[in-house]
């Protein structure tokens, strides 16, 4: 599996979501069930600024997988990689001079 060697920005935020399914009765009474084995998934809307040259490798990175082929990441330091997937589109923006900021989102795969 390819690896994202890059450190994301520290601005770069998690989020963890649990699918789970909910029975109402008319009573008010609710049960609630896990959706699978896996039903927590972590999300990271992650960004980096660099010099262009660092951005177009991260990006050109990140195209070779097509939204498709999953990669490991360490959104924390000192903490195991994830395996993860892009869930949206890659941004890129010019900061000014020669830095630029890439953007993008990944989910966590199993």
């Amino acid at each position: 599996m390819k690896q994202f060697v890059w450190d994301i920005n520290i601005d770069s935020s998690e989020t963890t979501s649990y699918k789970v399914n909910k029975l109402s009765f008319g009573d008010g009474y609710e049960q609630v069930f896990s959706v699978g084995i896996n039903n927590r998934r972590k999300s990271w809307q992650c960004s980096k600024t660099d010099y262009k040259a660092v951005i177009d490798a991260i990006v050109a990175f990140l195209d070779s997988t097509r939204g498709l082929e999953p990669f490991l990441l360490t959104p924390v330091p000192n903490e195991p990689p994830l395996a993860v997937r892009l869930s949206s589109e890659v941004s890129r923006q010019k900061v000014g001079g020669n830095v630029w900021k890439v953007g993008f989102s990944v989910e966590q795969v199993y």
